[in-house]
């Protein structure tokens, strides 16, 4: 019976297109191309002062930070994070259907989408889109093509000139952040410089609604170590990082974490980072950085340095979606 169902498949996939998409002659770049969004206006780019209040609970909190990084705060670098694609003038344009049972809407309209396009392999199936003739920028989660068409659980789409978060959440992060804020790029890494804010997940998402510059959560523990999403956490600006004999890669992302910090912006197992996925190039930008790594893992950075900057209060946020000219619906 295995045999006759993997032949049927065959003849299934003959029919109705079962590779990936229907542009697939087209290679993906050799290259990524390094994008930084929302620089102007975004909150992450904003560096930590240094008369910032500490959170009075912040103690408490660093403790779930460091249960959670028992082998070391981590970088999803092949899976579990985001790839990023980017459409012109003569990219296909599709309707992506939406597919979640509570998607407010069941159709994105117009996506342009490249002909190699690949989500990232993971259940969350992420997918970034950069539309820069036309200001716009798409995100997916558990994005998909099967029998000659894309589907995702949930997309959105933001104006590049925005700040970079879903006004009224709905977006493709448990946050509302657009899904590069905060994202590590190969680049950053190779200049020896981030000159943003880093985005983490982790699973003692705090219950109760996100706090600011977050519009939504995900987060469900009641746990009193618990942090909200949309918190802003910093590794101690007076930790002599160069005593820790760090890798010119750890060096550069504890620098950051010191000068901007990182915000919690997803639920998920670990204290986990995001890198650029390399899916989305012919070649790894990662070559001459860490190798060819699915995972990469920062035991050297001590967890227990980090402090919590004071969490403005919780909030339950009223979700919809904010129309644009890039989010056209149907």
């Amino acid at each position: 019976m295995k045999n006759l169902f993997i032949v049927l498949l065959g003849l299934a996939c003959l029919t109705l297109s079962c590779k990936k998409n229907d542009y697939s002659s087209e290679q993906k770049p050799n290259e990524l191309t390094y994008f930084q969004p929302f620089k102007d206006k975004s909150v992450f780019y904003t560096p930590i002062p240094d008369s910032v209040e500490i959170d009075p609970n912040s103690s408490i909190m660093v403790q779930s930070l460091i249960e959670e990084a028992q082998e070391g705060i981590v970088i999803a670098v092949k899976s579990w994070t985001v790839p990023v694609y980017y459409a012109n003038s003569t990219t296909p344009r599709v309707d992506v259907k939406m597919t979640a049972s509570w998607a407010p809407k069941k159709k994105l309209k117009d996506v342009p989408i490249p002909p190699y396009a690949e989500p990232d392999p993971s259940d969350d199936g992420s997918m970034v889109i950069i539309d820069q003739e036309n200001g716009c920028i798409y995100d997916f989660w558990r994005m998909r093509y099967s029998f000659g068409s894309w589907k995702a659980s949930w997309g959105n789409a933001l104006e590049l000139t925005s700040d970079g978060i879903f006004p009224k959440g709905l977006s493709a992060r448990g946050s509302g952040f657009e899904l590069l804020q905060g994202v590590i790029w190969p680049h950053e890494l190779e200049a020896g410089e981030i000159n943003h804010a880093l985005v983490f997940s982790y699973d003692y998402t705090k219950a109760g609604g996100p706090v600011p510059p977050a519009t939504e959560s995900d987060g469900t523990s009641d746990d009193p170590r618990a942090i909200p999403e949309g918190a802003l956490i910093q590794l101690d600006p007076d930790l002599d990082l160069v005593a820790l004999g760090l890798s010119g890669y750890e060096l550069t992302i504890a620098r950051a974490m010191q000068k901007y910090g990182m915000y919690l912006c997803d639920d998920g197992g670990g204290l986990q980072l995001y890198a650029i996925n390399p899916i989305c190039v012919g070649g790894n930008p990662y070559e001459q950085i860490w190798g060819d790594q699915e995972y990469v893992f920062l035991r050297k950075i001590p967890v227990d340095r980090f402090r919590v900057i004071k969490l403005p209060s919780q909030y339950n946020p009223e979700l919809d979606i904010v129309p644009g000219k890039c989010n056209n619906f149907e």
